[in-house]
């Protein structure tokens, strides 16, 4: 077995000949014509220039860059505009949409609405809750449109969730908050 082994393992040896038959029949293999264009045009030669055919070559070379360069800008100037505006439609920020806050707090003598779009500053003028009448304390304040999380503060020291809000998820600290999704109009 380990016979078998060791002669598999062998590298193969081929006749000298046999890379000149395999070159044979790639040459006659059909677009073997485009692989001797590409080795005549990429193969080096010596060329003989005359000092004024350097020049005109030179100033044909740097007449067809600025050219190119000119073309191309103003390609790139008349077609960049539509596939930008395509891809990065203008983004313009929504108007925050006015939100109704509600809250019954028959004992509270202060109520502000607190979140993430006020900093969660319980002294911020547009969020103070006016007391309506029987315990109802409500506020209609500017809500930037997207998700936010919220709360109550009563009295300055009370957090409270709304309970009237859908969902309430936890914040950071343990207190609850009340979430509210403000829609696009």
């Amino acid at each position: 077995m380990s016979q078998i082994a060791r002669a598999l393992r062998a590298p193969v040896r081929l006749s000298a000949s046999f890379d000149a038959r395999v070159m044979a029949a790639v040459r006659r293999l059909p677009g073997h014509e485009r692989l001797k264009l590409w080795a005549r045009l990429t193969t080096p030669r010596t060329v003989t220039v005359m000092p004024l055919t350097w020049g005109l070559l030179a100033a044909s070379v740097a007449l067809f860059a600025v050219l190119g360069a000119m073309h191309f800008a103003v390609d790139v100037d008349r077609a960049a505009k539509p596939i930008a505006s395509a891809l990065f439609p203008a983004q313009t920020k929504p108007a925050p949409q006015r939100v109704q806050f509600v809250l019954v707090a028959p004992d509270a003598k202060k109520v502000a609405v607190v979140g993430d779009f006020n900093g969660w500053d319980a002294q911020h003028a547009g969020y103070q809750a006016q007391h309506r009448g029987g315990g109802v304390w409500s506020v209609t304040a500017p809500v930037p449109v997207g998700h936010h999380r919220y709360s109550f503060v009563v009295d300055d020291s009370v957090w409270v969730a709304d309970p009237t809000a859908p969902r309430v998820v936890d914040n950071d600290y343990g207190v609850p908050n009340s979430a509210i999704v403000v829609p696009q109009e």
